[in-house]
């Protein structure tokens, strides 16, 4: 979900403008900040490593959108990484009282702010309700849907295998048997190594 800024947004609240590099590091995970994040250009990701160095990815941050809320509000460790995967990103930095200064000033605002955090929330409910209840291949699928929004047309799913896995829990082996055994069942088509769902 897309929060557009009002025009005196950045103004009101003092944010602070910077710009980072792929593979950069924005947030630690068990760290704390006093800074909300919001996401005015490139793409990031948030995701965990086991103890083996294994990543599960949770999701891409996309542009117009705040990340890594909840910790901040609550003014708490965070459960995971953010970083960068684009060539470039850049980042508005809020402090976490003026965020919330500007929430209650902006009621009509709050409002959207609000809802993006209850759709990453309905997100991870839904992720491990997929995790613990579906096979392999209802997994897979249901991360394909979220890109094509009720299309009927095939799209090319702009994930990796190693994403798909990622953000599945899946070996990426499993993930790769499970694609070639659904082309075969006609359930989506593979072009040029990519996949159309």
């Amino acid at each position: 979900m897309i929060v557009e800024l009002e025009d005196n947004f950045a103004a009101e609240t003092e944010a602070v403008f910077t710009s980072c590099r792929k593979g950069e590091v924005i947030i630690e995970e068990g760290a704390r900040s006093p800074n909300f994040f919001y996401l005015l250009k490139g793409e990031v990701s948030v995701y965990n490593l086991t103890e083996d160095g294994k990543v599960f990815l949770h999701h891409k941050v996309q542009e117009k959108n705040f990340f890594a809320e909840p910790g901040v509000f609550l003014d708490i460790p965070f459960p995971g990484y953010v970083n960068v995967i684009s060539n470039k990103a850049e980042i508005l930095m809020i402090k976490r009282e003026k965020l919330i200064e500007y929430l209650k000033n902006h009621p009509e605002w709050s409002i959207e702010f609000i809802k993006s955090m209850a759709e990453k929330s309905w997100r991870k409910s839904e992720l491990l309700n997929d995790i613990v209840f579906l096979n392999p291949e209802e997994r897979i699928i249901r991360q394909f849907e979220k890109f094509k929004k009720n299309s009927e047309e095939k799209i090319k799913i702009p994930l990796t295998r190693n994403e798909v896995s990622r953000m599945t829990g899946l070996r990426i082996e499993t993930v790769i048997r499970a694609i070639k055994k659904m082309e075969r069942e006609k359930k989506l088509s593979i072009v040029k190594g990519k996949v159309y769902y």
